[in-house]
């Protein structure tokens, strides 16, 4: 195994271990990750069901599943299509953009605790890398 492989593997751990970190910070408000990310979306402007499939990385039924618990615990709103009756778009509820806000606090105050044990220069080298697989991820997503 090449020095490349081992640190891509040694990365992937990282950020599975850091994805974590966030998601129990996340837990701590009601929300699971599933939801969270799926309310990040919809907040964003990703409403329709299969776009979300497609940046969640799921199955449509799936992301049935996920939004049937958002709209039960009243943080989303299903809206149909008038000229498409098999098309579901969904919408943030005012509780659900409250929940939303609640989740990203936590989420920022858990990598601003972490990033304590950075010194300033590897902070901002940090959260430009964050920044820099976000931008992979959303060409990514957009080619699929």
């Amino acid at each position: 195994m090449s020095t490349h492989d081992t640190r891509t593997s040694a990365d992937a751990v990282t950020v599975i271990g850091l994805g974590r970190f966030i998601e129990i910070a996340v837990n701590d408000t009601g929300l699971t990750a599933s939801q969270f990310r799926a309310l990040s979306l919809v907040g964003a402007g990703v409403t329709s069901s299969g776009v979300l499939a497609r940046f969640l990385a799921v199955r449509p039924p799936t992301v049935t599943t996920v939004m049937n618990g958002l709209v039960e615990e009243g943080l989303v709103e299903r809206i149909r299509d008038d000229a498409d009756r098999r098309r579901v778009d969904y919408a943030l509820t005012e509780q659900g953009a409250n929940a939303l806000a609640v989740a990203n606090e936590a989420a920022d105050r858990a990598l601003a605790r972490l990033a304590e044990h950075l010194d300033d220069n590897q902070r901002g080298t940090a959260f430009d890398g964050i920044a820099a697989w976000r931008a992979a991820l959303d060409t990514a997503r957009s080619q699929r």
